[in-house]
């Protein structure tokens, strides 16, 4: 299995011995984020090694294991990235997302004092033999090096470490999480459990569905290929864009189709044919077909409002009094939010990442969490899970084993592409919709997203859930004044940087679809003038 002890020899030896073959780049600072490290691949190495030094620190504090994945998920293949997980799936806690950054862009010379003091600092012994790291990776051909950075980390502070090999960034949380609940946790038990979780609750087919699956030239190819055997019976799955020719990401995947708003180079489909686009890492998925030629598409918006819709009416069928609610970022669609209110499911609104998702969906008993970009999961409370799984032992009624077997087919430990693909199948066909009576319970607002390049990112700070710029002063005066003037103050448009590249990115919502993009474009050159004018004068 993958937790093995490693035996080496004197901690602080080898530290000193390796961090010496790691050193630092000039003229380069390494920033933990909200997805963790992403840059390109041929500088990463000096931030991998110290990141497995610091998840190996961090498995000896809570004495549990936690994972690297090593991705950079929808970002060109040139570059990549990595980052930590929680022993339950979760994201690296913020107060440790400074030392990921501060250890990172520590000499060679003073990493093993840094650690020491960050060691001292939380209270750590680093002697001790509790815990264990688990790394993942994707395809890229930058991976092992990567991988084998981490390891050196890890191992120096005579941490066990376990290699998954080539997974989806979903399934390296999965597997951390059962390893910890003293679950089944290999890929083997990822695909089993899934699987037979989705022919339990989706029944048996009068016909075999056929769909297509867009996989950005990704890893999720690799996944797709070994779950689809397993259903076979009932879900027939073209896997398309499979990494075999394509370069990853290009002009494929779930970041470009719904920044293009157009289907992926790669994929063919025939009018009404179920279709979908998944990112490099397979944490996103997105729905899109074709109505008498003309392309629609279905982001992680709706994909919400189908899984609340689904979840809300069993739990009244059910008779179960459970809370439920939608957590949304800024980039939602306004329309969106409206259809949920008008069905009585509660939202909320918080800043983009999936961190800050996942912790407010955890104050509801039932909480759906998805980005507009097709991230996104469903969470339920112990207190629900207990009130699900009584209901669907002691009731007859069919809405309460539905819901139970429903829980089992969520990845709840993070978005899940593969698993989103077939939680979506399952409720289309329970509930007998189609592609165009989903599309159709709510119509959104016309949108356009575009990203500027600028010198620095961090110029620009935000607030009220990043729907409001707080600096540098005057920008967001100015993006009031563009939305009076293009669309008579009914729009809506807001900047935020990026999490991932040095850009910003502009997202602007209208009554039409002219407007959108006349405001976008306004917006998107306002702020490149005032950042470079800015720029100018330091």
């Amino acid at each position: 299995h993958y937790f093995i002890q490693s035996n080496l020899r004197s901690m602080d030896d080898e530290i000193r011995k390796s961090a010496g073959n790691y050193p630092l780049h000039d003229n380069l600072k390494y920033s933990y984020g909200t997805a963790g490290f992403r840059c390109r691949a041929d500088v990463l190495e000096p931030a991998a090694y110290r990141m497995g030094l610091l998840a190996a620190l961090r498995a000896k504090t809570v004495g549990s294991r936690v994972g690297v994945m090593v991705t950079a998920s929808h970002n060109p293949s040139p570059d990549n990235g990595l980052k930590v997980v929680e022993p339950l799936g979760e994201m690296l806690l913020s107060e440790w997302e400074e030392y990921a950054t501060l250890l990172s862009n520590t000499p060679s010379n003073s990493v093993l004092e840094v650690l020491k003091d960050l060691a001292k600092k939380i209270g750590t012994d680093l002697d001790s033999t509790e815990g264990g790291v688990v790394i993942g990776r994707d395809t890229r051909t930058s991976g092992p090096a990567i991988v084998a950075a981490v390891t050196a980390g890890a191992e120096n502070l005579k941490c066990s470490v376990a290699d998954v090999g080539v997974c989806t960034t979903p399934q390296l949380h999965w597997i951390v999480k059962q390893g910890n609940l003293s679950l089944p946790y290999t890929m083997a038990d990822y695909y089993g459990n899934f699987s037979a979780s989705f022919t339990s609750l989706y029944g048996i087919p009068d016909t075999v569905k056929s769909i297509k699956v867009d996989c950005a030239n990704g890893v999720g190819a690799c996944a797709l290929a070994a779950l689809s055997p397993l259903i076979s019976q009932y879900l027939d799955i073209l896997i398309c864009n499979d990494g075999s020719e394509g370069e990853l990401n290009e002009r494929c995947g779930a970041d470009y189709v719904k920044l293009k708003q157009c289907a992926p180079h790669g994929v063919s489909s025939a009018d009404r044919e179920h279709c979908y686009s998944i990112d490099g890492d397979a944490d996103r998925s997105l729905f899109f077909y074709y109505c008498d030629g003309k392309f629609s598409l279905l982001d992680g918006d709706k994909i919400a409002c189908l899984y609340a819709g689904f979840i809300n009416k069993l739990l009244k069928d059910a008779q179960l009094d459970l809370n439920i609610g939608v957590v949304q970022t800024a980039y939602a669609n306004g329309s969106a939010t409206s259809y949920l209110s008008g069905q009585g499911i509660p939202t909320a609104c918080v800043p983009t990442g999936v961190k800050h998702l996942h912790k407010k969906a955890e104050e509801f008993d039932v909480g759906v969490y998805f980005e507009a970009n097709g991230h996104g999961t469903v969470l339920f409370s112990e207190q629900a899970m207990e009130a699900i799984h009584q209901a669907a032992e002691t009731q007859q009624d069919a809405a309460a084993r539905q819901l139970y077997s429903f829980t089992k087919l969520i990845n709840t430990a993070v978005g899940d592409a593969i698993t989103n693909i077939l939680t979506i199948e399952t409720i289309l066909s329970l509930q007998s919709m189609t592609a165009e009576s989903w599309d159709t319970i709510y119509k959104d607002l016309p949108y356009r997203q575009l990203k500027v390049a600028i010198k620095d990112r961090n110029v620009i700070e935000t607030c009220d859930a990043e729907r409001k710029v707080s600096a540098p002063p005057g920008l967001q005066e100015q993006i009031d004044t563009l939305i009076s003037a293009v669309a008579d103050g009914e729009g809506r448009c807001f900047v935020r940087p990026s999490g991932t590249e040095n850009c910003v990115r502009v997202h602007a919502e209208c009554a039409t679809q002219e407007l959108a993009d006349e405001l976008a474009a306004k917006v998107a050159e306002m702020v490149l003038q005032f950042t470079e004018s800015l720029h100018s004068k330091l």
